[in-house]
């Protein structure tokens, strides 16, 4: 039965192969190499070790390649490690996806494969779906896992239950792994596949109906919301220059773009949707999921993605040197800043640090250094990467924008000119600058 269906599946979306086959060594990946090798369809595997569970990784390893052999299929192996900094913005599972994800695309393209299969099956579609309602996202996010992904991700088993597939390798003599990990409480798919398991087989089938409904459904409003969507979409933001009246459409058209950036943005609820679509005219900043934001500017409002924290430079130079895309040199004729005849000319360059204060030219007062980059309306995701010129504790310039009062040019002193490289320079701009197409 299982091996007619993923044959029907091909068939149906015109699958021919080479396809890779996902497998981990579990019971429902174990079940679609194998059925997979049965369709007729030419196929390789591959599997993606992420070293989470030391010996027991390697024994799933170990357990892929002998299947592997006895059916004679080609494996690619692969190094599925994952970065700490990822799990972090992330969460372990996520990062997981991400890697294993780029791996067998990886392994896609070596082999020349028109599709990747992974093994997920109709149980998994209701407790994406229970997951979902759970904790929000609305009629897109009851959408589940879809059949078809446009990363050319198919999903084969999605109409086999996990009876089903258990009887199937019963049949056939086959005891897979299992990942201990899959019972682990911390983790919200085990805690929802556990209620699950309490209830009878119509559950499951009910669930994982709402996923097709809800497809079928979204066509309708993604036609809807093409025909609004006015924005410009760049790959780390989206330009939204109106909204649609209807709140529904509001909350829908912010989803999409959080989808389009982060592909991982599971914590962003329907609450957290209505709230943010309904304090859109008065919006300043908010913070959408753990990597998005969105913020008003002028006319536009701006969901992206948050800039990373630069780290901090300070390093020394003296006149005629040149570093880190700053040079200062002696011109008497020219200069943009002087200090007092004779005095020693070594700088410090640095970015900007708490409690700055810049006396701007024309005021007979410092201000703090924050509060001038916001009235010269420099973007804020530029401020921490300006260079400031430091002499004696005092900042001389904010290059690239202004020389301070107290280092202006007078004709009473040695005068020296600061000068930052044009990629640096480009990036210091005033926020009404930065536009699409600029």
């Amino acid at each position: 039965m299982i091996v007619e269906v993923v044959r029907r599946f091909l068939d149906a979306n015109g699958i021919e192969g080479p396809l890779v086959i996902a497998v981990s060594g579990g019971i429902d990946s174990t079940a679609l190499l194998i059925a997979a090798s049965e369709s007729g369809t030419p196929i390789v595997a591959a599997h993606v070790n992420h070293h989470l569970r030391g010996v027991e990784s390697d024994e799933d390893e170990a357990f892929v390649r002998g299947l592997c052999g006895r059916l004679n299929v080609p494996l690619h192996l692969a190094d599925g490690s994952i970065d700490r900094d990822l799990i972090r913005r992330h969460g372990l599972e996520a990062a997981a996806r991400e890697v294993r994800n780029v791996r067998l695309q990886e392994i896609r393209a070596r082999v020349g494969a028109s599709h990747i299969a992974t093994a997920h099956q109709k149980n998994d579609q209701a407790e994406t779906v229970l997951m979902r309602l759970i904790t929000g996202g609305g009629l897109a996010a009851l959408r589940g896992i879809h059949p078809m992904r446009a990363d050319g991700v198919v999903r084969p088993l999605l109409e086999v239950t996990r009876a089903q597939i258990e009887q199937f390798l019963r049949e056939r003599g086959i005891v897979a792994r299992v990942d201990r990990m899959n019972s682990d409480p911390r983790f919200l798919r085990n805690r929802v596949r556990r209620v699950l398991a309490e209830l009878d087989g119509s559950a499951i089938e009910n669930l994982a109906a709402i996923a097709t409904q809800a497809r079928d459904e979204w066509q309708a409003v993604e036609a809807v919301l093409d025909s609004m969507d006015s924005s410009f979409a760049a790959a780390t933001e989206t330009r939204f220059r109106s909204f649609p009246g209807d709140p529904w459409l509001r909350r829908a058209l912010l989803h999409r773009h959080i989808r389009r950036l982060d592909p991982h943005a599971r914590d962003v609820s329907s609450e957290d949707l209505e709230r943010i679509a309904g304090q859109l005219d008065s919006l300043k900043r908010v913070g959408v999921t753990g990597s998005l934001e969105l913020l008003r500017r002028g006319e536009e409002w701006i969901l992206r993605i948050k800039p990373q924290k630069t780290g901090g430079f300070e390093f020394q130079l003296r006149a005629g040197e040149a570093a880190h895309g700053v040079r200062i040199d002696r011109q008497p004729a020219s200069g943009n800043f002087e200090l007092p005849s004779g005095a020693e000319p070594t700088f410090i360059v640095r970015n900007r640090r708490p409690g700055d204060r810049f006396q701007p030219l024309g005021m007979q007062q410092e201000k703090k250094l924050k509060d001038f980059l916001i009235d010269r309306k420099i973007a804020v995701e530029c401020r921490d990467r300006i260079p400031l010129l430091v002499w004696n504790g005092k900042i001389v310039c904010v290059t690239g924008v202004e020389v301070s009062e107290a280092f202006k040019v007078t004709g009473s002193g040695d005068r020296y000119e600061v000068a930052i490289e044009e990629a640096s320079q480009e990036s210091i701009q005033p926020e009404a600058d930065r536009r699409p197409g600029r």
